[in-house]
């Protein structure tokens, strides 16, 4: 399997929350992380503002899970 470069990984996790991991090779939870983001966005504009600031969270933490994820995925 080849290595997955960290720095393609996390500028892809923030340009889309959850693709970083999705990259790694956890489709599944970086789909999940996506959608999350999508819906909090989407509440965001039509319920609280707090929902948008729940995104930004959410984006900040799956930054953080692909560089866990790229790390597993290269064996480190």
């Amino acid at each position: 399997m080849a290595e997955k470069n960290m720095a393609v990984a996390i500028v892809l996790s923030i340009i889309f929350t959850g693709l970083g991991i999705a990259y790694a090779g956890d489709v599944k939870k970086g789909l999940t992380y996506f959608a999350i983001a999508i819906v909090l966005n989407i509440l965001g504009m039509w319920v609280s503002f707090l929902f948008s600031w729940a995104s930004y969270l959410v984006w900040a933490y799956a930054i953080y899970l692909t560089y866990l994820e790229v790390n597993a995925a290269n064996g480190r």
